[in-house]
Order: structure tokens, then sequence, then C-alpha cells
């Protein structure tokens, strides 16, 4: 009998243990231990599981960790290593269809103690460059995926940020009110085209990313104030990374909703090795918009392919494969029933094929502990092919060509970077970094009201652009910090130059509490459209005014202060100025143009030489105020107040194009648990934002009517505003762990109130009316996911 009735005990024990291993669902949590400033791998690093089971792990030669059979859900780790300072990361989510990566960066004390005890958490939007200081922040895959409406693109997610917003409903960035012309796209450390589907020359937005968030790792955003490392920008900086495959296990996605679908693939090229490869292919029609946008009788239609392929060797360090492709069509057979003709939809029938391409190799190679070299080498283009025709319904609707284009522009570049990490209290990094660019630019339009052919481009040719930088960063204690240096450039095109000093201060005082003090100099040349840009009438004398026109600078100088606090939450405010100059304005008396209200290559039509005698003036305060994800919630709030101003030829002071004066956003979101296991997971992300109009100048009616096309009120310009933008969106999700699987169902609603946002104001010839432009009303997104 008691044999007996231990066999059942055991046996009831044993069932219990079955069926709770059949029910609880496990991953591993792996990454790599590297100190901040050397890059170098540390070994020996303590990672520590700080929920549930408090599992530990330690990095091994090549700065490696591994926790296996971490139970699905979320959980915070701590990472300690003698001599560094302590790092937390917080409620990150495991999930069972993929592997979690955690790779960490750890700042080594200066004071040599044999162990470094520091309280409190890391600031998680804190810059991924650790040279960066001011007006930097990062962003995650997490944040792209989560926030609503942001359709897992960058570009739509940092328009959560202070500082930063959009011209409406478009996907076009615009920082502390400088033109998006100036924002500058980094992909693996090396500058790329503008990587937006659908997007126009010498634009910094599109109407889709071509990025995704499969495919993207941890980024940095800059506002203002870079480190010297970056140039070529005087508005914004994306700096983008791609994530490294996994090594261990083949993983893979796949996504079908109303943009399309998308399918993604990593693993290792051999069993045991090292290295990996990362791909993704999207391919979407909007079809199923119609039904939410007009599109008239046009489809648009893209197709994108990302990838990442990582070579690790013992002696010649690593190299890394990557490439972003993008293809787009658009074609319009017009609409020949006359009544059914808009103002913001015309009577034409057009066909446009565009594409964008970057492919890369960068290789990095440490010299020792302290010192590596990484060189990237790129090329990268843009392709435009199209043309336009109208239906004629005096001729029996009949198609009569009134545009052609063919734009082909290429980069290939070199970026050599060395880094030096000479002690705990020095780094010092420097590079060079060399473009030679070419260039096809060819477009006729027929103006229908001289009732002749301009030509707008019909020039072919090459230039190079060299930029060459040094930064050193001292810190006197982990307390106090300073970063100066040189960034110096070359636009061979017509020999113009810029040397940019810089310089930023970090204090981090007692109580979770840091001042940031930075400035410096920065320049860009404009878009090579704006160089070569004709629009002389045809037949008429070749005329590039504008290829003299030497380089827009910017001086920016930012205050900032930033507290933490034990609960979580955060509370950040930047003052900034910046100072434009050298700015291209039109040489012309009572002329209003200015390119820092340029916002692409055609902003340049009816306008004449340009010269670079204007100036312009940004300034404002942000403030963010942000409890990270935790206890299942978080909390952003970002809100900013700022002018923007410009000057003519001629001196006189207007707003800028982009002087929405304030901008102000709330974004919030929670889970819960659910399910038998509580392993699945139910969320609801909310935005509402609210801004200042667009800037507009009053249309002088009777001018436009007699001159057959839009004239302005004289001596106005940009004083009118449209209403106030007011926008909320609303996202839904429900992620289900089964074994070995991940679904993820999310539904994203757009202006979910409807609220018709007035965008501009136009003239229509055909009624000699000022018509307003609306953005577009609620728009559905609606996504499957599985990862297995």
């Amino acid at each position: 009998m008691k044999i007996n009735k231990i066999l059942l005990t055991a046996s009831v024990l044993f069932c219990s243990y079955v069926a709770h291993a059949q029910t609880t669902l496990t991953q591993t949590v792996k990454g790599i231990i590297t100190d901040a400033d050397s890059k170098k791998p540390l070994a020996g690093a303590t990672v520590s599981l700080l929920t549930g089971s408090k599992k530990t792990a330690l990095s091994d030669s090549a700065g490696q960790y591994r926790l296996n059979n971490i139970e699905v859900g979320r959980h915070s780790f701590v990472i300690t290593f003698s001599g560094y300072e302590q790092r937390t990361v917080n409620e990150v989510l495991v999930s069972a269809g993929k592997q979690l990566e955690i790779n960490v960066t750890m700042t080594e004390d200066v004071k040599k103690l044999d162990a470094v005890i520091v309280k409190g958490n890391r600031n998680r939007s804190k810059a991924i460059n650790e040279f960066a200081t001011a007006s930097a922040r990062q962003f995650s895959v997490e944040d792209t995926r989560r926030y609503p409406a942001s359709l897992q693109d960058p570009a739509q997610m940092v328009q959560n940020f202070a500082g930063v917003s959009g011209m409406g409903d478009q996907n076009t960035i615009v920082v502390r009110g400088n033109s998006p012309v100036g924002v500058l796209w980094r992909l693996e450390g090396i500058e790329i085209p503008n990587p937006n589907h659908f997007s126009l020359l010498g634009t910094s937005g599109g109407g889709i990313s071509m990025l995704s968030s499969s495919t993207l790792a941890n980024s940095d955003f800059y506002t203002g104030a870079y480190p010297p490392e970056i140039g070529k920008a005087t508005s914004g900086v994306f700096d983008l990374n791609l994530r490294t495959g996994n090594k261990d296990k083949k993983e893979h996605s796949f996504m079908f909703g109303l943009l399309g679908i998308e399918a993604a693939s990593e693993g290792p090229f051999k069993k045991g090795g090292e290295s990996s490869y990362l791909i993704n292919y999207r391919y979407s029609t909007l079809g199923l918009f119609k039904l939410f946008v007009d599109f008239g009788n046009n489809i648009p239609g893209y197709q994108d392919l990302s990838y990442k392929l990582n070579f690790v060797t013992k002696k010649a360090g690593s190299f890394q494969f990557f490439g972003l492709l993008g293809a787009n069509s658009n074609v319009d057979k017009g609409e020949k029933d006359s009544t059914l003709w808009k103002f913001d939809k015309p009577n034409i029938a057009q066909k446009i094929n565009s594409g964008t391409g970057v492919i890369g190799l960068a290789h990095q190679y440490f010299f020792s502990k302290s010192s590596y070299i990484k060189t990237i080498v790129a090329a990268t283009g843009t392709s435009f092919k199209g043309f336009v025709d109208t239906l004629n319904p005096r001729n029996n609707y009949s198609r009569e060509r009134i545009w052609n284009a063919n734009q082909q522009d290429r980069a290939y570049r070199i970026s050599v970077l060395y880094n030096n990490k000479i002690n705990a209290a020095n780094t010092l990094r420097a590079g060079l970094i060399a473009s030679h660019i070419t260039y096809l630019f060819k477009e006729d339009n027929y103006d229908d009201a001289e009732k002749i052919w301009r030509t707008f481009f019909s020039t072919k040719g090459n230039t190079q652009y060299y930029q060459a930088y040094v930064q050193w960063k001292h810190r006197f204690s982990n307390r106090i910090s300073l970063l100066t240096g040189m960034h110096s450039s070359l636009w061979t095109l017509n020999n113009s130059y810029s040397i940019e000093p810089r310089a930023a201060f970090t204090y981090h005082a007692a109580r979770s509490q840091v001042i940031t003090l930075a400035a410096g100099l920065h320049a860009r040349p404009e878009n090579i459209s704006t160089y070569v840009f004709d629009g002389s009438a045809s037949g008429g004398s070749r005329s590039t005014a504008n290829i003299g026109l030497g380089m827009t600078k910017a001086a920016h100088v930012v205050a900032g202060y930033e507290k933490g606090f034990r609960t979580g939450w955060r509370v950040k405010a930047e003052a900034y100025f910046q100072h434009l100059y050298n700015v291209p304005v039109e040489e012309k008396q009572n002329s209003w143009f200015s390119m820092l209200n340029a916002s692409m290559a055609y902003d340049l039509i009816d306008v004449g030489k340009l010269v670079n005698k204007g100036t312009g003036a940004n300034y404002g305060i942000d403030l963010t105020v942000e409890k990270p994800f935790n206890k299942n919630y978080y909390v952003l709030f970002a809100g900013s107040l700022f002018r923007s101003t410009y000057k003519t030829y001629e001196g006189i002071q207007y707003n800028s194009l982009f002087n929405r004066s304030y901008q102000a956003n709330i974004v919030t979101g929670k889970e819960w648990r659910k399910g038998r296991n509580k392993k699945n997971i139910f969320g609801i992300n909310a935005k509402v934002l609210t801004s200042g109009g667009m800037r507009q100048s009053p249309i002088d009616l009777a001018a436009s009517n007699e001159a057959g096309k839009v004239k302005y009120q004289q001596g106005k310009y940009f004083t009118g505003k449209t209403g106030a933008y007011f926008r909320m969106d609303l996202g839904f999700s429900y992620k289900i762990n089964k074994k070995y699987s991940t679904h993820s169902i999310s539904i994203d609603i757009q202006n979910v109130t409807g609220r018709k946002n007035v965008f501009s104001e136009g003239w229509d010839k055909r009624t000699q009316r000022v018509q307003k432009v609306y953005q577009l009303g609620t728009l559905p997104f609606i996504n499957y996911r599985i990862e297995f």
C-alpha cells in the first residue's frame, strides 16, 4: 500500500510537471557586452535576470552571453562588470517566436575603482553614439511598432519627439522650424538617399518608408548640435542601423495587411559558425486604400528589399554586406468624364517609375583592445522616369504630352573611421569621407499659360564632395565630460568649402540630473538639382545660374536640463538658437524666395538666379515628459514652442513656411496579459497631436486670374495660416505566444475623429477661385504578423 501511494504520488507529480512543461513557454535571451568607447567585447561581465528565476550568465571572450529558458513575458536585466558602471535594462519583451538579442555597452569608471556601484537606471532614450550629447535620442524597433499610426516607419515615429513635426499628414520631417531638405539620412554610418517610396526630387520624405522594422536595429535621431563626425546637415539626422541576423538559429517572419505583404528570414550560414544573414522583402499595391483615399484611376505600387550579411573572421576582423533596394510605379489612365475633374485631380494620364538603391560593404578591424578602424564603401542612387499627358476634350480626349522626365543620380562613397580609447578618460576619433557623384537630369514641361515648352533640366556631369573630421572626448570624472572637435568639407562643383568647430559639455549632477551645453557650426550643399536647375523656354539660351552657389551654413547653440526620478519618470528641456546664414535667396527686388522655405527641387520653378545673401533664425524650447514602458504602461508628452523666420535678398524679415509656433502631442499605451497562462498580450495605444497651422501667403485672386497662374499678395508672404492641425490616432494589438511561434494582430486608425485638416490653399484655374486642399481623412491600417 505504501509503495502504491508513493507511485501514485510520483505519477501525479510527474503528470503535473509534464502539464506545466507543456504550457510553460520559454525563449533564449542573448547578446554582446562591449566597452562603450572602444567597442571591444568585455569578457566576464555578469548578466542577471531580475524577475522570475533570478538566472545569471557570464560573457565569454567574445563578449557574448546567453540565458536559456527565460519565460515568455516582460523581464528586466542588470549587467555588472568590475571597473564599469552598472547597466539595467528594464521591461523588455521575450516572445516565443524569436530569440531576443540585447546588446549592451558599458562605460568605464574614470577613477579606476575595483568596483563601481551606480544607483538608478540608464536613460533608455540616450543616444547609441557615445559622442552624442545634446539634441540626440535613441529610438527602438519596439517604439516603431508601438506608437499608433507610425506604420513601423522611423520617419513617422520620430514625429512623436519634441522639436519634430511633419507637414500635416505627409511623411516629411520638419525639425525645429527647418526645411525638410536639411535632413541627412545615414545607414550603417554612411550617407544614403532619402529612403522613402514616392518621394520627389530634393525631398526628405515620401509616401511610405523603404525601411522595415524587421531589419532595423536601435538607431539615433538628432535635432541639432551634432558631434563633429556628422556633416552635411543643418536640420536633423537619421543615423540608422541594420541589425545582425541570428547566428545560432534560423528564424522567419511573415506579415500581410492593407499595405501589402512582407517576409523576412535570418540565420547562420553554417551551424556553429559566427556568420549570419538577414533579408527582408516587401510588396504592395495600394488598391485596397481606394476605399479611403481618392487615387482616381491611379493605383500606386512598390516593392523593396533590405539585407545584411555578417561575416566574422579571427584575423581579418568582421565584414558586413548591406543593402536597401526599392522600386515604385505610378500609372494613371486619366478620366474622360470631364464632370469628374477636380481641382486636386486634374485631367491627366501619367506613367512614372522610380527607384532607390543602396549597396555597401563595412569592415571593422581591431588593432588592439583600445583601437579599431572601420571602413565603409557604398554605392547609392536614385532613378525617376515618367511622362504626363493631358486629355483634350476638344479632340475626343486625345492624349497630349505636357511633361517628360528622366532623372538619374549616383554616388560612390568611401568612409574611413579611426577610433582610439586612449584611457578611461580620453577617446579620440577621426575620419575621412569621399564621395564621387554623377548625375543626369532631363525634364521638360509645357507652360499652358505661356503656350511654350520649358526646360527644367538638361544636363549631366559629375562632381566630388570631401569631408574630414576629428573629435576628442575627455571625461574629467564620472560626472563631467567635454567633447571638442572639427568638421570640414569641400564641394568641388564650385570649390566652396566649410570649416566647422564644435564643442559640447555634459555635467551629471546629483539626484539623476544632467546639464548639457553644446555649440557648433554646420554646413551643407543644396541638392545637386538646385545647382543645375534651368527653367528656360524651349529653344532659349541655357542658363544654370545657380552653379556657383556656396553652402548653406548654420550656427547651433543648445542648453539642456534633464531630471530622472525613482518612479521611472523623466523630464527633459532644451532651449536652442540657430542662426542660418549664407542662405540661397532670389537675387531680385520684392522677391520672397529663400531656400529655407523649399521642400523640393520644384520650388525653384519661376524663381530667378539665387545668391548666398539670405539669413534665418530658429529658436525655441522643447519639453519632454516621459515614463518609459514599465509596469505595463508608458506615457510620452512632447511639446515645443518655437519661432522660425528668414530674411530675403533685400533683408526684409518674414515668417518661414514652417513657423507653426507650437506643437504638442501625448502618446500613451497599456498592455494586459491574457490567455490561460497570461502569455498573450493585449495592448491599446493612443496619440493626440496638435500644432499651429502651416504658413500661407495670401493669394492675389485678381492678379492670378489675369496672369493665368497663381500670384501672391506682395509684401504679405507667409502672413496667413491654415487652421490649427489636430489629429487623434488609436492602435490595438494582440500578441499570441504559441510553442515556437508568435502571432500578432494590429489595427491602427489614423485620424480616428475624421477631422478635415487643411493642408494649403491654392488657385483653381478652371473656377478662378481660391480653394482649400485638405489632408487625408480617417485611415485604418490592419496587419497580421507571425514570427517562427
